[in-house]
């Protein structure tokens, strides 16, 4: 007795379906031409790199992200406690593809710089390629790597 009630509710539960109803089209707005006005830089939180998008003005003319990751954290990373081990000053010199990757020329000595710093360039300059590229960061006569961002991309 019970499947013969069974059958017929499962059946009109079928048919109702889940009570929406069709609908025309909704258009919105167009998709978004180019590249988002933004750049990938990797700050320190707790002495771990982090991935930070820090949104670009439209106006200013872009930025090498090395540049941007020397300048330090903004007010608004400040807020959220991020640090650089990154010198203030740093600059990309040169950057020419290699064998394995991309040699990074700097405008300070690379043999210096902590461990913490070289993840913060190679995983920044990683992300500015669009890659998983092996980076070779030279400068000041000394030169580490090839190295690989220790994050994933």
């Amino acid at each position: 007795m019970r499947k013969n009630w069974l059958l017929p509710l499962l059946l009109v539960s079928v048919v109702a379906g889940c009570g929406v109803r069709p609908s025309a089209v909704i258009s919105g707005a167009p998709a978004p031409a180019g590249p988002a006005n933004g750049a990938v830089l990797y700050f320190l939180s707790g002495g771990q790199p982090v991935r930070v998008l820090r949104p670009l003005a439209d106006e200013l003319p872009p930025a090498s992200p090395v540049d941007l990751l020397a300048a330090g954290p903004d007010e608004s990373e400040r807020e959220r406690r991020y640090t650089t081990e990154v010198p203030s000053g740093t600059a990309v010199l040169d950057q020419t593809p290699a064998p394995n990757g991309v040699t990074v020329t700097l405008s300070i000595g690379v043999a210096g710089l902590s461990a913490r710093a070289v993840d913060q360039i190679v995983c920044t300059v990683r992300d500015s390629l669009g890659g998983s590229a092996q980076i070779t960061l030279r400068g000041e006569g000394s030169v580490r790597g090839p190295l690989s961002c220790p994050l994933p991309g």
